[in-house]
């Protein structure tokens, strides 16, 4: 749990417009709740299995 931990205060760190935020972190005796900033479109994973195959011109696209 300290290596999680850590890798949260990083992500807290980070600010990069490429990078999700991560602005706060909570926990109780079963989980760990991550407050992040909003990221429209969908999920990129079912992207995927439509296309099947980005070209790196669409990819660059999804990924601005």
């Amino acid at each position: 749990m300290d290596r999680f931990k850590q890798e949260i205060t990083i992500l807290q760190m980070l600010d990069h417009p490429n990078v999700l935020k991560l602005y706060e972190y909570f926990e109780d005796d079963k989980n760990v709740y991550l407050v992040t900033e909003i990221c429209r479109g969908g999920e990129l994973f079912d992207r995927i299995i439509e296309q099947e195959f980005f070209s790196e011109k669409v990819a660059a696209k999804i990924f601005k």
